[in-house]
């Protein structure tokens, strides 16, 4: 009992570290005792809203529902079983948009965590922003398809994963898609930690339909994200954290021009943390050099994302075809405050704004500047969780 305390401790330790969206579910439920089923029920019913009008990503509202029932089989004291069936519904539309089955095992034993099938990732994997944005939270992607294995001790703690994320059969039209990922963390000291993170976002495949010509000749390519850290952690009394942070990010590619511009670039990323009980600011810094983020908030890529689907004067607006910002540089800024309403059932809003620093201009038309261009996103959730002994 004192063994399964301490490690839970230091599991709520692990993520407080990373706990950087309002949106992230801070620790799962864990069902340990000697009942043989469960059924574990997840519902967050959630608003954001990105008024974003910069030349590098779209506006857009996400809202709707998620709920997530699942059954759980303990076989044993280290192993178990999982079935669920994972609902995402859009307000404003009719339809269910997503219905998804799932189906897990997993082992555990000490601090070793090992599982197979899908498996639910509530807290981003503890993922920094610029290179795995928290929005994934709010979609359907947030479970996952593969494998996962974790590791958590006073000194280290360890996250990583595949990402199985489009099967291909013979003759399809287009790639297979997974995505491996690592999230580390060194306890130097009780204050002092030291992350490590690392994407790789694959496309390809052997047996799928491929068009090779003189434009065209890569089939099967990866962008690779790498973020090196430092974080200190000042306790300024039991109820207020001061965390200071420090991220150096690579990225490198072998991707055509017309996915990726950039085959390889860096970024630099400060970070200021302020936490009082159930609030969280942060303020933050980003410039990069040809920066191209593989599954990144938008808003740090060195290049338009821009949906170019509207049209000006009758003709396709194609101001963002080919747009870049090799040099970006943004001030960032979060703040965020959760409540529990009853037991088992929080609500939490969140606020985010991008100070941009940088020129940006497009000369396509109106020869506008985006320099000193301020974005904001808002939103807003209400979420359940609880276990249920059968």
């Amino acid at each position: 009992m004192k063994k399964l305390l301490t490690t839970t401790f230091l599991f709520l330790i692990i993520c407080t570290y990373s706990q950087e969206s309002v949106f992230y579910l801070k620790s799962p439920l864990e069902n340990r005792e000697t009942s043989k089923f469960s059924l574990e029920v997840y519902n967050l019913n959630f608003i954001k809203n990105n008024e974003y009008f910069n030349f590098i990503a779209d506006g857009y509202t996400l809202l709707g529902s998620h709920i997530y029932p699942q059954i759980q089989y303990n076989n044993s004291e280290n192993t178990r079983f999982r079935a669920g069936v994972f609902i995402q519904k859009n307000f404003g539309e009719t339809k269910v948009e997503h219905v998804i089955p799932t189906f897990s095992f997993q082992y555990i034993k000490g601090n070793h965590e090992f599982t197979i099938g899908n498996f639910f990732a509530g807290n981003n994997h503890g993922v920094i922003e610029p290179i795995l944005a928290s929005e994934k939270i709010l979609r359907n992607d947030v479970v996952e398809t593969g494998l996962q294995y974790k590791y958590k001790s006073s000194k280290f703690s360890l996250d990583t994963w595949l990402n199985w994320e489009n099967y291909i059969r013979p003759n399809d039209d287009f790639k297979e898609v997974f995505t491996l990922g690592l999230s580390s963390n060194i306890f130097a000291t009780k204050n002092l930690t030291f992350p490590i993170q690392f994407i790789t976002r694959h496309k390809g495949g052997q047996i799928n339909k491929k068009v090779r010509d003189e434009l065209d000749i890569i089939d099967i390519y990866d962008i690779h994200n790498l973020s090196v850290g430092l974080e200190y952690k000042f306790i300024l009394n039991p109820e207020n954290q001061l965390i200071t942070s420090y991220h150096f990010l690579l990225h490198t590619t072998n991707a055509p021009l017309t996915e990726h511009p950039f085959s390889n670039g860096n970024a630099n990323y400060f970070k200021l943390r302020y936490i009082h009980k159930s609030f969280n600011f942060m303020l933050s810094y980003f410039k990069s050099n040809k920066f191209v983020t593989a599954l990144g908030n938008d808003m740090f890529n060195s290049y338009s994302r821009k949906v170019n689907n509207n049209y000006w004067n009758g003709e396709l607006d194609n101001r963002y075809v080919d747009l870049q910002e090799p040099i970006r540089e943004l001030i960032f800024t979060k703040a965020f405050y959760e409540k529990s309403l009853a037991k088992n059932i929080r609500i939490g809003v969140q606020l985010e704004g991008f100070y941009q620093l940088n020129e940006s201009i497009e000369t396509l038309v109106t020869q506008e500047s985006k320099k000193n261009n301020f974005d904001y996103s808002y939103g807003v959730y209400v979420r359940f969780n609880d276990l249920f002994k059968l």
